[in-house]
């Protein structure tokens, strides 16, 4: 009896490892099944295993795929679409799946890109053209609020359109008015602003960018001219950026030269962090401005933004150079708070705080700058 029992003790992890192996046929049959019934963290193990194991199919890696899209997980989800497509490049459910990660991680260039290759029924049933003349508005005003006695309270708004040329070529075009008194001098600054997205690949995008400022201080004109370009590039969960510009102004000449690097957690927070490092080069006054960005989401509809900024950012730009701040004070540190609220699949509503610590031109007294914005994106 004792022989039997140590046979068995014996044998007993050798049992053990032939459950845990698996076959294509049985891999195959398990994710079915955990498919049909929503079981989305056995099929998920059951196809990490299968893949540990050196068993990778078309059918695997779209299950999986699905699996992560309902967990709200769109990256690892994109992650597995793209193995799929690997198999079958004609794949009209991968394609598909792969334009919803693309809308549900932001990226839209990347959607547009896959919206391509889908069939002509898919793009009509999703409601999806190469050419959208208004494929959205965006409105937003700016009040800030400081606490010196020789600076009124600026006042800012925008609004901008943006147009789908076709599937990988996007422009977009923004015209804004900026309007404070300074001592007894009254400053406005109506601007220009148009950019072209060219997406190279599905992860690769370039971009170029003219903004043009007419700056009047008491009807003399200071006209601006601005350009600017970037190449991006999106894998998976990661982010890296390379930009530069030339800001051609009435008190001289600054380049402006950035790197971007960015990451998005797992889960279903999505929470992201952004870094800017940007160097402006003036005659006789090189300074480096670091940027933190960090966001996520706070509930189904609900964003919120933190970001942070260290150095002196006068006549510096970002947001794909959307913003230049060249006011005459400069900014010394700047931090502040963003939410976006998805009303419904039109509607963006967005709000923004931010805190800047200034300092008078051509001295040392500072003073403190709020800023409150509100603004909207509406897509037709």
């Amino acid at each position: 009896m004792y022989k039997l029992i140590i046979a068995i003790l014996l044998l007993f992890p050798v049992i053990l490892k032939a459950q845990d192996t698996l076959t294509q046929t049985s891999a195959d049959s398990i994710t079915y099944q955990c498919y049909l019934t929503g079981n989305w963290e056995n099929l998920i193990k059951t196809g990490k295993q299968a893949l540990a194991q050196n068993i990778d199919f078309k059918r695997l890696r779209q299950r999986m795929g699905y699996a992560y899209f309902n967990k709200a997980d769109y990256y690892a989800s994109q992650k597995q679409y793209e193995k799929a497509l690997e198999f079958d490049v004609f794949d009209p459910d991968t394609r598909e799946y792969l334009y919803y990660c693309g809308l549900n991680t932001g990226n839209i260039a990347y959607a547009r890109v896959h919206a391509k290759k889908l069939s002509d029924e898919t793009k009509n049933r999703l409601g999806i053209s190469a050419f959208n003349p208004i494929a959205s508005i965006d409105l937003e005003y700016n009040y800030k609020s400081n606490n010196s006695g020789t600076r009124s309270n600026p006042s800012y708004y925008r609004a901008g359109v943006y147009t789908q040329t076709g599937y990988r070529l996007s422009i977009y075009q923004s015209a804004s008015n900026y309007k404070q008194t300074v001592d007894t001098t009254l400053i406005k600054q109506p601007d220009y602003f148009a950019l072209v997205n060219w997406s190279i690949t599905s992860h690769t995008s370039l971009s170029l960018a003219y903004h043009h400022l007419n700056t009047s201080l008491d009807g003399y004109k200071y006209p601006g001219n601005l350009v600017f370009g970037s190449l991006s590039t999106h894998i998976n969960r990661f982010v890296l950026g390379v930009n530069g510009s030339f800001f051609r102004y009435d008190i001289g000449d600054f380049k402006q030269i950035g790197l971007l690097a960015g990451v998005t957690l797992p889960g279903k927070s999505n929470i992201y962090f952004n870094t800017y490092l940007s160097g402006l080069l003036e005659k006789g006054n090189n300074r480096l401005i670091f940027s933190q960005y960090a966001g996520a989401r706070v509930f189904k509809s609900l964003w919120a933004e933190g970001t942070v900024t260290i150095g002196n950012i006068q006549n510096y730009n970002d947001h794909n150079a959307l913003y230049i701040y060249n006011s005459i004070d400069p900014t010394l540190f700047r931090t502040g708070l963003s939410l976006y609220w998805n009303l419904n699949k039109n509607v963006t509503l967005y709000g923004n705080y931010l805190y800047d610590t200034k300092q008078v031109e051509k001295t040392t007294n500072q003073y403190i700058q709020q800023s409150f914005l509100g603004g909207l994106i509406w897509k037709l």
